[in-house]
């Protein structure tokens, strides 16, 4: 719904509990998201989408909870990839990512 909701002028926070249930989104965001601007020729755009996801161990999850999939976006012309590294910095990149106009993918 995140890209739709941008797509129309709408402000849009996708949460995603762990960064391994990115996946099934993996495709809408990498042909879709990151290439709307590019494919309408400038015309349209999904900015204010903002996919916010946790990434690394968490200690107790196994396989399931312990991926660590930024660099697959890291390498995908159109998104943007935000890695903060303390709560101040956290504060500042997230509402940043919010007022980008371009998709942002936080972990």
């Amino acid at each position: 719904f995140g890209i739709g909701l941008a797509a129309i002028g709408l402000t849009a926070v996708a949460e995603i509990q762990f960064g391994d249930y990115i996946f099934p989104a993996f495709d809408q965001l990498v042909n879709e998201a990151a290439k709307y601007r590019y494919r309408s020729g400038g015309q349209f755009h999904v900015g204010s989408l903002t996919i916010r996801a946790t990434w690394g161990a968490v200690g107790h999850g196994a396989h399931y909870h312990s991926q660590s999939p930024e660099a697959y976006f890291a390498h995908t012309p159109g998104l943007k990839v935000v890695i903060p590294r303390d709560p101040v910095q956290a504060k500042g990149l997230l509402r940043a990512s919010i007022l980008d106009k371009n998709p942002v993918v936080f972990f």
